[in-house]
């Protein structure tokens, strides 16, 4: 199964998503330069980088691999948006635009337009009530 991720981070949620699964991430999407020095040490996969600019729909129509695959043909899709405005140790500004937790919407955006067979989300319960 192919995986794509967003708020890649060190690649902790990919490890767990590779080994349930069973499958191999194809792209990831991290800013932070430390956790992007991980990723590029541990999987050979391209960082997209910042989700805020990525066309997916365009992606679609990208460049294809050996088994005719774009980046966009992912079965997972796997991410941990930011927590910090859902977090009961945060100011609880909820999952609104112009919040780091608002890039919820972005990762919505991505499954609408990659349409992957399954979507992996971590985030802190307090997203249960956001």
């Amino acid at each position: 199964m192919r995986i794509g991720s967003l708020f890649s981070g060190a690649g902790g949620l990919d490890m767990a998503v590779e080994a349930v699964f069973g499958g191999r991430t194809v792209w990831q999407a991290e800013l932070a330069p430390g956790p992007c020095k991980v990723l590029d040490y541990r999987w050979p996969a391209p960082n997209i980088g910042d989700i805020t600019k990525v066309d997916w729909v365009a992606l679609k129509d990208g460049e294809r691999d050996a088994d005719g695959k774009t980046l966009a043909d992912v079965d997972i899709l796997c991410g941990g948006f930011p927590c910090q405005d859902v977090s009961s140790a945060g100011k609880r500004a909820g999952i609104k635009d112009g919040t780091r937790s608002g890039l919820w919407s972005i990762f919505a955006e991505a499954i609408d337009a990659l349409r992957p067979q399954y979507v992996v989300i971590e985030n802190v319960r307090g997203l249960l009530s956001a």
